[in-house]
């Protein structure tokens, strides 16, 4: 393969200059030292420790002076430690600090409030398993926690920022990347990655395949991939025979180095940029998606939902009372109303409501619009404040539903769109809910146009790819409290 491999210059992010190799490599590694990224971390990290441990002392002792209680320091001190070090182990050990460029803000605060409830819940199991709760004083372990939470949510949303702008400007290097390949496939590549704004360094090195395979020339690669100290290996593979021989031989001599290699289709990049390994009965296999919550979540999810049902069906019954009989006095017909919507997996679900419209013989399936003639006056009230919807809470304890999830749509109205939306039904690979992202963003009411729809899909897609128990409840509260939910309510 002589003659076959040419270094490139040095392609990166916004803050990495071109560089030109040999010339200046020697000066590029000496600017950039592995150690950084990991002594950022490492900083990032016991900062967090000091902080929680601190402010769990410092509470305790607040609270045995204000409480006129003896001050036991030296538990004190051993039980600030234990909660410090136990939450940055667990945030450690589940990636939070090591994946901290690759993680949105909301990621990474909502795993660390994760991870001080779980140090917390194993504080007590050790106090209770050990019998020594009793001498601990309940007030000291609340204050503690809530101190805690208020230290992770505020020194996470202060290292965010601070750590994306350095990695940004170049004072904190992300990964260190060798990238092989043909030269217009290394130009492709490394546009992509700078639109992912990963903050990786990139080094170029421009491969044309050939059959017979120069080991001097490889030893030249592996060579200068060591001076670089590359944390990963790319290689970019077309089609070919030509492509799999070259790069089949050159992946060999790669096992040399302490890096990561990876190989990348040139072709169909798009379709394997999510892949990852899986085995399915001890057989290797990519898999390309996956259920968008765990058995775990939809455990915690459904256990959340059947409580927040029971306790809204009793304590909103007077409610419910009063609209059956305001829904009976304003006009002729049943009080409640059923109709086929989608449900997870798309199943049709009979999704209960309080009639809100007058009775008729047109049975063509037609969204509620603004000033619509069907609509009751008590329709109105009901709708404009959503109390028509309540009885879904039925829904919910039956199972079909959930209270946050993406909105159900009438069977029709899905059909309507499902042609002109790329990948609509995915909406339904979650319960539908009583409220949703989409709702509280103001996407409410009539979507009589496709951009319309498409906005509310963008929500729902975005809620389910970024669910967690905490962004149900933020949606709950944007539901009672936010006035974006109730614009467009027909």
């Amino acid at each position: 393969m002589s003659n076959a491999i040419d270094q490139g210059p040095a392609f990166a992010p916004q803050h990495i200059r071109a560089k030109e190799a040999p010339a200046s490599f020697d000066r590029f590694t000496r600017r950039f030292q592995p150690a950084e990224l990991v002594w950022a971390i490492s900083a990032i990290a016991a900062a967090e420790l000091v902080c929680i441990a601190a402010a769990a002392f410092g509470v305790a002792i607040a609270y045995g002076i204000a409480a006129s209680v003896p001050l036991h320091v030296g538990r004190y001190v051993a039980e600030s430690l234990f909660v410090g070090s136990t939450q940055v182990a667990i945030s450690a050990v589940r990636g939070q600090f090591g994946h901290l460029s690759r993680q949105s803000r909301f990621s990474f605060v909502s795993s660390g409030i994760g991870a001080i409830v779980t140090t917390f819940l194993l504080l007590t199991s050790l106090l209770f398993i050990c019998k020594i709760s009793d001498s601990y004083s309940r007030g000291v372990l609340v204050l503690q926690f809530l101190s805690s939470l208020a230290v992770v949510l505020a020194v996470r949303l202060g290292v965010y920022g601070r750590f994306q702008s350095a990695a940004a400007q170049g004072l904190i290097r992300g990964q260190r990347i060798a990238l092989i390949g043909r030269s217009d496939h290394c130009a492709r590549y490394v546009q992509r990655l700078h639109q992912s704004s990963c903050g990786a360094h990139v080094n170029v090195f421009h491969v044309k395949p050939t059959v017979t395979i120069d080991r001097s020339a490889v030893s030249t690669i592996v060579d200068r991939c060591r001076l670089l100290q590359a944390d990963s290996i790319i290689m970019l593979v077309e089609d070919r025979q030509s492509d799999e021989e070259t790069f089949g031989a050159m992946a060999k001599y790669f096992r040399e180095l302490p890096a990561d290699v990876y190989v990348v289709p040139v072709h169909g990049a798009q379709f394997w940029g999510h892949a990852r390994p899986a085995e399915i009965g001890g057989v290797a296999a990519l898999a390309l998606s996956s259920r968008p919550l765990s058995i775990l979540h939809r455990t915690i999810k459904r256990i959340f939902d059947v409580v927040a049902s029971a306790t809204g069906l009793i304590l909103l019954s007077p409610m419910f009372l009063m609209a059956t009989i305001a829904v009976a006095l304003d006009s002729k017909g049943p009080v409640f109303y059923r109709q086929l919507r989608h449900g997870y997996n798309n199943r049709p679900i009979p999704v209960l409501k309080f009639r809100t419209m007058c009775c008729g013989r047109d049975d063509e399936f037609r969204q509620a619009s603004r000033h619509d003639l069907r609509i009751t006056r008590v329709g109105r009230v009901l709708r404009f404040t959503g109390i028509d919807e309540l009885p879904q809470l039925w829904n919910i304890l039956r199972g079909e539903m959930s209270v946050v999830g993406p909105r159900p749509h009438a069977i029709q109205h899905n059909e309507l769109f499902t042609p002109l939306i790329e990948s609509f039904d995915r909406r339904h690979n979650v319960k539908p809910g009583l409220t949703g992202w989409a709702q509280v963003n103001g996407l409410r009411g009539e979507t009589d146009t496709l951009e319309k729809m498409q906005k509310r899909i963008e929500h729902d897609f975005y809620y389910i790819d970024n669910w967690s128990l905490l962004f149900d409840f933020q949606i709950i509260a944007l539901t009672l409290f936010s006035g974006k939910t109730y614009l467009n309510a027909r």
